[in-house]
């Protein structure tokens, strides 16, 4: 089962940098809005983000690459927990200090970042780092259970890269009604 359950985050993590990866590197237009999101995050002098930029998106099809080979898998965790946690310190940092800046995680125009980006990434990091530590083989002689755990985690991806977002702020405003209305 731990095989499987490695399987799906090993799909999960996967899909998740890869559709962060070429929605970044999709145009010039997306990389420079990925740019100046960094820019506006006002962490590094403005003339380091477009190469800071850079060497996110390297970093994103990176993982995608070392989890897609049977023999990167643990590099590919480990690098994916890095990044996640490179990310959950940046977005922390914005929350903290109150810097409206807009994440175009994914290429295109996003949310600002906020709690729901934070737990959005230590849910991410949750999958990855039990990858780190033990890696994903394909359990053997189980085609469909590994096949149905890796369509599960490819779910979840676009789950995290299409509809988190909505879900959250859907969420958020059924929990924020009954206090306009109390009020």
């Amino acid at each position: 089962m731990t095989g499987l359950l490695l399987l799906g985050c090993r799909a999960l993590i996967l899909t998740v940098f890869a559709a962060a990866f070429a929605g970044k590197a999709r145009s010039a237009a997306r990389f420079r809005g990925f740019a100046g999101s960094i820019r506006q995050l006002a962490v590094l002098p403005q003339r380091a983000a477009a190469p800071a930029g850079a060497l996110v998106v390297a970093g994103e099809g990176t993982v995608a690459v070392l989890l897609a080979m049977p023999s990167g898998v643990r590099a590919g965790f480990a690098l994916a927990s890095v990044l996640l946690a490179v990310f959950i310190g940046i977005a922390v940092r914005a929350v903290r200090g109150g810097v409206f800046a807009e994440c175009r995680c994914f290429g295109s125009k996003g949310s600002v970042m906020g709690q729901a980006m934070i737990v959005r990434n230590l849910l991410l990091l949750a999958a990855a780092l039990p990858g780190a530590a033990a890696g994903a083989p394909v359990p053997a002689g189980r085609a469909a259970a590994a096949l149905a755990a890796a369509a599960a985690g490819a779910l979840g991806a676009w789950v995290f890269t299409r509809w988190y977002d909505r879900i959250v702020a859907a969420l958020m405003k059924r929990l924020l009604a009954p206090a306009r209305t109390a009020g």
